[in-house]
């Protein structure tokens, strides 16, 4: 759905990064953990296109999202820069979200820097329906494991690593050797989806990655972030981010 929705706040959480909060009760109340926006908050055509975010957090009840961003260009230094009060255009939730089973009884989330930001409701999702969640977040220093006080208050295990020499599925390796997860979910790098994945290998759990693309439309019709995928018989074919995933099983990606 395409609509106008009010900022109620927003600020700087760190140098160079920023937490966004929008009262948008129609997506709030459909939106699941993995789904994006594209969003518009300028006058005019500079910058031409939407901008997509993925959710950090959605209250259904409250009616609102949070978006968790970084300042890396004229879009995002537009967004730093918005008032509360301010009237953004919202398009979504789009894409294809982390499958979650109220059967589970143990997940990891991993993810890195800001690139984990759509971990944070997929945990709490999780632990709404009674799942064990252990996130495994990295990030180049302390300030930035921006969601660790979160994942604790949902009463999840979490482990964070700043050590630019430690991977930090090292730990998630560490306690397959103790007890059996259901599922992996992973963002934010590319290293620690294959990293995941030699893991599903040798210990049989269901794994999803979430991918990140630029995108024009954020609806799969301008076919501009296309990645090359497995399709069932083993061939390779191209999918699109925001309409066939951002979410992928990892074993589907190239």
């Amino acid at each position: 759905m395409y609509i106008t929705a009010k900022t109620l706040e927003n600020r700087i959480i760190s140098p160079g990064f920023g937490r966004f909060l929008l009262s948008a009760p129609q997506i709030a109340e459909q939106a699941g953990p993995g789904q994006f926006v594209m969003m518009k908050f300028w006058q005019g055509t500079v910058p031409f296109l939407m901008r997509p975010f993925s959710l950090n957090t959605v209250d259904p009840a409250a009616g609102t999202l949070s978006i968790l961003y970084k300042i890396v260009g004229t879009g995002t230094q537009i967004l730093a820069d918005l008032p509360a009060g301010s009237e953004v255009e919202v398009l979504g939730p789009l894409g294809t979200g982390f499958p979650l089973s109220e059967k589970m009884q143990r997940i990891a989330v991993i993810g890195r820097g800001v690139g984990a930001a759509p971990m944070r409701l997929l945990a709490e999702r999780a632990r709404h329906f009674g799942i064990d969640v252990h996130a495994y977040i990295s990030a180049d220093q302390d300030a930035h494991l921006f969601d660790k006080d979160a994942y604790l208050e949902a009463g999840c295990a979490f482990t964070g690593c700043t050590d630019p020499d430690v991977n930090v599925t090292s730990f998630f390796a560490d306690d397959l050797t103790r007890m059996k997860f259901d599922a992996a979910y992973v963002c934010g790098s590319r290293r620690l989806m294959r990293d995941v994945s030699a893991l599903m290998d040798q210990y049989g759990f269901e794994g999803y990655v979430s991918l990140e693309a630029h995108m024009a439309c954020g609806i799969g019709a301008c076919k501009g972030c296309t990645v090359p995928v497995r399709t069932a018989d083993g061939t390779e074919a191209y999918a699109r981010v925001c309409k066939d995933g951002p979410v992928f099983p990892v074993k589907r990606i190239v």
